[in-house]
């Protein structure tokens, strides 16, 4: 996705059924983290790590991994990614 606030505006209308359940959230000095589950970003659900770079309490920069979520039972360990 492009960066900017025109990018995201552009995309927020072709979501269908978009629903997000943060997890965890984090904070640093000027950096947020957050983890995840999303639905209708993508197929089936997504879990997603976000990090934001804040600056005057505005959104300056943003980086994340998108991964298909997989059931506990699914994985190697046994246990859940999020």
């Amino acid at each position: 996705m492009p960066s900017g606030l025109g990018a995201l505006r552009a995309a927020v209308p072709d979501l269908r059924g978009f629903r997000w359940e943060p997890q965890r959230t984090a904070a640093q000095g000027d950096l947020v983290f957050t983890h995840s589950i999303v639905h209708g970003w993508a197929p089936g659900p997504v879990a997603i790590a976000d990090i934001f770079r804040l600056e005057d309490g505005r959104i300056v920069e943003h980086w994340d991994v998108v991964q298909d979520l997989v059931p506990p039972e699914e994985t190697v360990s046994g246990n859940p990614m999020v």
